[in-house]
């Protein structure tokens, strides 16, 4: 993409995600958040004496996003490709930061070297994340787990909400994961193309690895090929899907061209119940 092209995505995307980050989900936003603690204040009124105390409000979110080659990914008919829709639903959570007085950071992986955008406030920060997120280099392969959690607990030391949002091609790891929700709160967000789950059956086809840039050939008229790929496929979603409930957090799982936001506003729902006991 030229720099005009870049810029009216950019635009495109922002103008999407302050439609629907709304005041109504603003507050959804808010209420999913676990309080980092009391902070209790002095007041002397004569007497009695009295003393008040107040949530602390000022939270961190950061973005952690997947910008390896295989998010570039979009099937045939899609208007957007996994990193364009990983764009919009940061953009959104970060238009919401904002509106919150919070402060939104930002870390990309699967480039090099990794890219980080120190936690701030603002408007301008959010079209910096979404510029950021569209425009950062696909030159690496999937990062592990333990890579992508290490740099996680390297540039965010204090607590955060932190979003992984990934395909999730690399391979589980229970340690790595369970390191970075200990320290924050982890909220891991999956994003598939419905058209890399299950081959068409299009006769003999060449592929690329996206990551790699490794050819292989195959006949995706066999239905027996087909079915040891989905069966591949839904394994290794299922094991992810298994670490996730082991670990305790709340995932999300999105299809590009699907509506994200009913996905989005159930799950701070869920975190307002919880925090509200």
């Amino acid at each position: 993409m030229n720099t005009q092209e870049i810029m009216q995505k950019v635009r495109r995307i922002e103008m999407r995600a302050r439609k629907l980050a709304t005041a109504t989900f603003a507050g959804q936003y808010r209420s999913g958040f676990r309080g980092q603690g009391l902070d209790f204040d002095d007041a002397r009124t004569g007497v009695p004496y009295v003393r008040r105390f107040h949530e602390e409000r000022e939270q961190v979110l950061l973005l952690c996003v997947d910008v390896s080659a295989s998010m570039n990914y979009a099937g045939a008919g899609q208007a957007d490709t996994k990193r364009e829709y990983a764009a919009l639903l940061a953009a959104v959570l970060a238009y919401s930061a904002a509106r919150n007085g919070d402060k939104v950071g930002l870390l990309l992986f699967g480039c090099r070297p990794n890219r980080y955008l120190r936690p701030d406030k603002g408007m301008r920060q959010c079209l910096r994340i979404i510029n950021e997120i569209l425009t950062a280099p696909a030159d690496g392969p999937d990062d592990t787990a333990e890579a992508v959690s290490n740099a996680v607990l390297r540039s965010q030391r204090k607590p955060a909400m932190v979003f992984l949002v990934s395909d999730f091609l690399m391979a589980p790891d229970k340690q790595a994961m369970g390191r970075l929700s200990f320290r924050h709160e982890l909220v891991p967000v999956r994003v598939n193309d419905a058209a890399e789950l299950q081959l068409p059956a299009a006769g003999r086809v060449y592929v690329q690895n996206a990551e790699t840039g490794g050819l292989l050939t195959g006949n995706f008229s066999d239905a027996r090929l087909r079915r040891l790929h989905a069966a591949a496929v839904r394994e290794h979603l299922e094991a992810w899907d298994h670490l996730f409930t082991q670990s305790g957090v709340d995932a999300l799982r999105l299809m590009t061209g699907e509506d994200f936001m009913p996905d989005l506003r159930a799950l701070f729902a869920r975190r307002s119940r919880f925090f509200a006991h």
